[in-house]
This record gives structure tokens, sequence and C-alpha cells, in this order.
């Protein structure tokens, strides 16, 4: 992750170990924006539905957590990283959610009831978000500086 940010041109820093709401922070190079992203990493999230031919792929599941959700903020980006099975031919994908949209997703919602909360999304759903670094640049870029 932090790999990719600064190949898009911003400072990217992991902060300390157990940080409840954000893995990374990141910045423009001009220091005038900043955000925090939460990095949720699986080894396989496709879900399929079906037997033999009618195998489909029907949902991408995360690893998410009640304090992900709960102290989200609309300055914060969830990226939900599909190691793909672990192949060592495949890049991962990484699907980039504004927390808006989760929090918003899980709005009057009960979390607490599951002792193991994950995001279950359609695939669908997902494919807008996936490899889709542009929410991270719109809250990063800052037009008064150029960038």
């Amino acid at each position: 992750m932090t790999y990719m940010l600064s190949t898009l041109g911003f400072i990217a820093a992991l902060v300390r170990e157990g940080a409840p709401t954000i893995d990374i922070l990141a910045s423009n190079l001009h220091a005038s924006r900043t955000i925090g992203i939460q990095v949720k990493t699986t080894a396989s999230a496709m879900r399929t539905r079906g037997r033999g031919k009618n195998k489909v792929p029907h949902e991408l599941q995360f690893p998410l957590g009640h304090k992900a959700v709960e102290h989200a903020n609309p300055g914060h980006v969830f990226c939900f990283v599909d190691l793909l099975g672990q192949s060592d031919n495949l890049r991962p994908d990484v699907y980039i959610v504004p927390a808006s949209i989760v929090t918003k997703h899980y709005e009057g919602q009960d979390i607490r009831k599951h002792s193991y909360f994950r995001l279950h999304w359609p695939v669908s759903k997902m494919l807008a978000f996936q490899n889709d670094w542009s929410p991270i640049v719109d809250l990063l870029s800052d037009p008064s500086d150029g960038g």
C-alpha cells in the first residue's frame, strides 16, 4: 500500500502498531492535505454461490472489525486488499472505499451483535472500487498547490 501511494506522488507512513483507527497516514507532497487509511487484508475475498457449472462469483468478504466502523470519519479511507489466494503471479486487488460509504452502509445496524465482524458486499458493488485510487487522489489533491 505505501509503495502504491508513493508511486502516486504521495507521502505514506505506517502508524504505530495498535492504532485503533488507521494503519497508514498519507499526505500530499506539500503536506496541505492528510488522510488516514485503514487497511483490511484477506488471502482470498471471493465467495461463490452454486455448484459445478452453476458456480458463480457472489460476494467479497473482508475482515472489518467493530472499531474500524465505529471510529471511521470522513477523512478516512478503507483499503480492502485481496491477495487473490496469495498467488505469486497475480498482483493483489485493492478496493478503495471512502469511510463515509462504509459507515453509511452500517448506519442504524447493531454491528456489535456479531462477535466477528466482516464486510460482505456483492461483487457488483465492489467492482466500482476495484483498483480505483481516485478516492485517495481526490482527498489529497489541493488545487491551491497544483496537486
